[in-house]
């Protein structure tokens, strides 16, 4: 959500605003500039702070973009409005400045929908949506973090991949002064009790809580995009969407296979009875690139989007016709989990697929980075409100988006919501059932039936690879991972010829997995 620079020697100069940039010195804080974003200056008694927030509904969208300041009277003042912002009901980034002791605090919300990565020194704290501005560093690969990403061990944690830089985590604090830098985690979030038994409002109150997510922000209908797969995530996203705004505009990648038909079919019956003013994409014209050489025009991140292609020229295509706020099904996989004592037969074919990607993974590794994807994790941020793979997905995605002009919002990622969801009876979260009832009340009985055949992005991959295996194995007779001594040469090679020989869906993650952090690797060594 925003940018800074900030040197302690600047901390005593008085922070002013020029051309929509907080400067202090020669410091500076730059929010992202959307009309879905406010920033706010309070100064008050020897201490300042600023905050970049989300937009309410209630917000005039004709001044977006206008920063405000706010000079405190008193204390009590100041401190009023300092509690205001830290339960600001959206997502925000603050940060405080006590220029006497020479002390910063950042602190973010709940959602974690544009998370900033800070990297502290002696000198300075640097701040960024971005993490390509950390990139013309000198940086050193966390070998135990590696080690994790490898494994395919999903990690949501302040600490990440490249040594002495953090990731502000939902709710989190990271204090810094001269001497040192601290970071606090927030208290873990409680684990929902799921009820026993339905209740006869639950179908009202899910529909209700998604219509409020969807309303929440300041919106103009459009300059919405939705993006829409054809799946029950987007389509309920789409559902709540028309229902709160009006007929928005849809856009969505169209898949080749067994899927291709059905999907396409889904797509239209949904977009005819919305009005949605949709545009698709073929996935085949937009393919991933499995080339490991780093491009100096295309950073990459250590999180990824696998198919990354064909979300740009979607993005680029919503974008160009004015588009700036974009609607994603997001966190829908999360909504109706099942419990421990809950998983039925129905789930061990995907646990199962799951263990053996996990499994390939590990003999990618040396033995001393296994003994350490092995370990137990002490560096996790705690339960939060928000499912970790919704902030996982929200730190892989935003960087991309924010860098073309849009700003991401997620409502099936609401922690409201999800907190609604997880506490369901089992009759209705298993096979999402409370979902499918919510779109069956707005879509037809005929768009969503039991067994429908779901878009996949499982076979892209393999093709790929096997189209592409000669060129990759010669690009890793020199290995990046290989050298920091997390990889086994060897291994990965094998992997990658079982891969294009067989085309086993359950041989793609792990490979794909390395060769993106691979190229990631090559990128800063």
């Amino acid at each position: 959500m925003l940018k800074a620079d900030l040197a302690f020697s600047d901390l005593a100069a008085a922070p002013q605003w020029q051309n929509d940039v907080l400067t202090l010195g020669e410091s500076r804080i730059a929010p992202f500039f959307h009309a879905a974003l406010e920033a706010l200056l309070v100064g008050g008694d020897g201490q300042w702070f600023v905050i970049v927030r989300e937009r309410m509904a209630d917000s005039d969208r004709r001044s977006a973009g206008r920063i405000s300041n706010v000079i405190c009277a008193d204390a009590e003042h100041y401190h009023r409005l300092y509690r205001e912002c830290l339960l600001w009901p959206l997502d925000y980034v603050m940060i405080e400045v006590a220029p006497a002791g020479g002390r910063i605090r950042v602190r973010c919300g709940v959602f974690g929908t544009a998370p900033v990565y800070c990297q502290a020194d002696s000198d300075r704290l640097t701040i960024s949506w971005d993490f390509a501005d950390f990139l013309s560093r000198s940086l050193t690969v966390d070998a135990e973090t590696a080690s994790h990403y490898l494994a395919l061990n999903a990690c949501y944690s302040a600490r990440q991949i490249c040594s002495g830089i953090v990731l502000l985590t939902e709710r989190s604090s990271f204090y810094v002064t001269r001497e040192k830098a601290h970071y606090q985690y927030p208290d873990a979030a409680k684990t929902p009790e799921p009820l026993d038994r339905q209740n006869d409002d639950d179908l009202q109150s899910f529909g209700e809580l998604l219509r409020h997510s969807v309303s929440m922000r300041a919106v103009t209908p459009a300059q919405v995009a939705l993006e829409l797969s054809g799946g029950m995530d987007s389509a309920s996203v789409a559902c709540a969407l028309r229902a709160a705004h009006g007929p928005v505009a849809s856009r969505g990648i169209l898949m080749n296979g067994t899927f291709r038909e059905a999907q396409i079919e889904r797509r239209q019956r949904i977009v005819q009875r919305l009005g949605l003013r949709d545009e698709s994409i073929e996935m085949d014209e937009f393919l991933p690139s499995l080339d490991l050489q780093p491009s100096e025009n295309k950073k990459s991140y250590p999180r990824w989007e696998f198919y990354l292609e064909a979300f740009e020229n979607l993005w680029d295509s919503a974008r160009a016709q004015g588009c700036d706020l974009l609607f994603t099904g997001l966190g829908g996989d999360e909504l109706f989990p099942k419990f421990r004592n809950e998983v039925h037969a129905d789930g061990r074919g995907e646990n199962r697929m799951i263990t053996e990607a996990r499994r390939r993974a590990e003999l990618l590794l040396t033995p001393r980075a296994r003994n350490a994807a092995r370990s137990l994790r002490a560096f996790d941020a705690p339960a939060s409100p928000v499912p970790v793979s919704a902030l996982l997905a929200h730190a892989c995605q935003t960087p991309y988006l924010l860098g073309r002009g849009f700003w991401p919002v997620n409502p099936l990622s609401d922690p409201s919501l999800a907190a609604f969801c997880h506490r369901l009876a089992p009759q209705n979260r298993h096979g999402r059932a409370l979902m499918r009832e919510y779109l069956q009340t707005h879509l037809g009985e005929e768009v969503f039936p039991h067994g429908y055949l779901k878009e996949t992005f499982a076979r892209v991959l393999p093709k790929l690879i096997v189209q592409q295996a000669q060129t990759i194995a010669a690009q890793l007779r020199h290995c990046a991972l290989a050298d920091l001594g997390l990889v086994d040469q060897r291994a990965a090679l094998a992997l990658l010829n079982e891969a294009a020989t067989t085309q086993a869906e359950g041989l793609t993650a792990p490979l794909a997995n390395f060769l993106w952090l691979e190229r990631f690797a090559r990128q800063i060594a």
